[in-house]
C-alpha cells in the first residue's frame, strides 16, 4: 500500500497500516550566517519503505557549527533556509508497508548516510563514499539533494537507517552512536593489532570516541593531544597514559622520549587543524599507518613530502561505513559497558536555545564536550 498524502491541515486519517498526521512541527531553520529561527512547519509524511520518527535528542555536532557560522563545508554551501542536524536519535511514530525491522514505539538510533545502493561503491561494501550518498542535515552537492535535518520535531527515514536500541542505553548515548561509528570505521582502516601504541590529536568527541575504540582493539599505550584542558582530563579518564596541551607541550618531544625515538605505530587526526594534520604524520613512526578523520575548515591541507621516507599507510576516513554494521557494533560496545560516551554529554538545551548551543560548541566554551538538543524538555 502506498502511503496515502493527507492534505487537510489537521486531519487525521488510518490508512489501514499507519497513522498520517497533517499538522505544523516546530524546526529551527539556519536563515543567514549565525541566524536562525524557529518556525512552525509542515510535519514530513513517510513513503513507501520509510519510518515516520519522534525526533527526542539531537547532537550538535562540528559540522553544523560549520554550517552555521560559515554557511558552508567546501562545496556543501547552504541555501537558506535550511534544517541542520544529523546525530540524534528518537521514537518510532509509524511505519509504512514493509517495514519489518522496528515497531511503533521503539525507540531507535539514526544512521545519517543514505547510499543510492546502485554505484560501484555500494556494490563493493563501500557505501560510505557513495557519490550520490544523501545525508542528514546536509546541502545539495554535486551528487545529492539537500535532505533537512534533525533539528525539528519529527523526521522521515528509510528503514534500513532506523536501528532499534536496547533499554539499558538512553536517547542521549543512542545520539553518539554515529559518532562510535566513525571512531569503529577509523580503526577498521587502520587496523590497530594487540600491543600496537597510539596517539590521537584532537580530543572532541570524535577523538576520545576513537580513544576508546583504540582500547577496546587492544592499543597498549595511547596519547592524546587538545587545547583544552578539560578535554585532556576526560581523555585520561577514559584511559589515556599519556596527554598534552598543545600550548604548553610539544607533543612531537613527548611522545619521542616516551618511544624512545621510535614514535607510535598508529596516529589518528581528529581536529581538522594543519598543526595536528602534520603532528599526526611526524608522530607515527617509519612504516606506521596514519588516519585522517577531522573536517578542515580550509579547502586544502597539506603534507610534507619527507614523510616519504617513512613509507607512510594514510587513511582519509569517511563517516562510518553501513556494510559493516558500525552503527550496530557500537550499539553493542555502548550496551555492553565496553565503550562509555554518557560522560562526553556536559551540555542539554531545550529546542528553543539551540542557538545557545551552536554558539556554546562554537566558541569551545564552558568545558563542552558535547552537547544535546532535548526536545522532550
Amino acid at each position: 500500500m502506498e502511503t496515502e498524502t493527507c492534505k487537510k491541515e489537521g486531519k487525521k486519517k488510518n490508512t489501514g497500516y499507519e497513522k498520517i498526521f497533517c499538522r505544523d512541527m516546530k524546526a529551527v531553520f539556519l536563515t543567514g550566517i549565525q541566524e536562525i529561527e524557529i518556525r512552525e512547519t509542515q510535519m514530513p509524511v513517510a513513503k513507501r519503505g520509510e519510518v515516520l520518527i519522534k525526533v527526542m535528542t539531537v547532537g550538535i555536532c562540528g559540522s553544523d557549527v560549520h554550517y552555521y557560522k560559515r554557511g558552508r563545508i567546501g562545496s556543501q554551501i547552504v541555501k537558506y533556509p535550511f534544517i541542520v542536524g544529523h546525530e540524534c536519535s528518537g521514537i518510532v511514530e509509524s511505519i509504512t508497508e514493509g517495514v519489518r525491522n522496528v515497531s511503533v514505539g521503539e525507540r531507535v538510533a539514526i544512521e545519517p548516510a543514505i547510499p543510492c545502493g546502485l554505484c560501484e561503491f555500494c556494490c563493493s561494501a563501500r557505501p560510505n563514499i557513495c557519490p550520490k550518498v544523501k545525508f542528514l542535515g546536509t546541502p545539495a552537492t554535486s551528487g545529492a539533494p539537500p535532505v533537512e535535518g534533525a533539528l525539528r520535531e519529527y523526521i522521515t527515514m528509510p528503514a534500513s537507517n532506523v536501528i532499534p536500541i536496547p533499554q539499558a542505553l538512553s536517547f542521549e548515548e543512542a545520539t553518539l552512536t554515529e559518532i562510535v561509528a566513525i571512531a569503529i570505521h577509523a580503526v577498521d582502516l587502520v587496523g590497530i593489532n594487540p600491543g600496537d601504541e597510539v596517539a590521537i590529536f584532537g580530543s572532541g568527541p570524535i577523538g576520545l570516541a576513537t580513544l576508546q575504540a583504540s582500547k577496546v582493539s587492544g592499543a597498549a599505550r595511547i596519547f592524546a593531544t587538545d587545547l583544552l584542558n578539560s578535554r585532556l582530563q576526560m581523555a585520561k579518564v577514559l584511559g589515556a597514559d599519556y596527554v598534552a596541551n598543545l600550548k604548553e607541550v610539544d607533543p612531537m618531544d613527548m611522545i619521542k622520549d616516551i618511544t624512545r625515538g621510535r614514535g607510535v605505530d598508529v596516529t589518528f587526526e581528529a581536529a581538522g587543524e594543519q598543526e595536528t594534520v602534520n603532528h599526526a604524520l611526524e608522530a607515527v613512526r617509519r612504516g606506521g599507518r596514519t588516519a585522517i578523520i577531522g573536517i578542515p575548515e580550509e579547502e586544502r591541507i597539506w603534507y610534507n613530502p619527507e614523510i616519504r621516507r617513512k613509507e607512510l599507510v594514510i587513511y582519509h576516513v569517511r563517516r562510518s561505513n553501513q556494510a559493516n554494521r558500525d552503527v550496530e557494533r557500537a550499539i553493542s560496545l555502548m550496551a555492553g559497558g565496553k565503550l562509555e560516551v554518557d560522560s562526553l554529554v556536559t551540555h542539554e538545551f531545550p529546542l528553543e536555545k539551540t542557538g545557545d548551543a551552536l554558539d556554546l560548541v562554537g566558541n569551545y566554551e564552558d568545558g563542552v564536550i558535547k552537547a544535546m538538543i532535548k526536545l522532550d524538555k
